[in-house]
């Protein structure tokens, strides 16, 4: 795996510490995650945010047991 540039230029830094991550989707899902955005006056990304962070807690419970 690549290293991160330490050197990446401060605009594209953001204020709230995210960080860039590229996935690829199928279109319809794309689709999907943004008319729900819309819907709920959000980003896409707060939505696919909460559903991995979901997502992960599910599984880390599951390895618990």
């Amino acid at each position: 795996m690549r290293k991160p540039r330490e050197d990446a230029s401060s605009v594209r830094k953001r204020a709230d510490g995210r960080s860039q991550l590229l996935i690829y989707l199928l279109p319809d899902i794309i689709r999907e995650l943004k008319v729900a955005a819309l819907s709920q006056d959000k980003p896409a990304y707060e939505l696919a945010e909460k559903a991995i962070v979901q997502y992960l807690k599910k599984v880390k419970r599951r390895s618990k047991s």
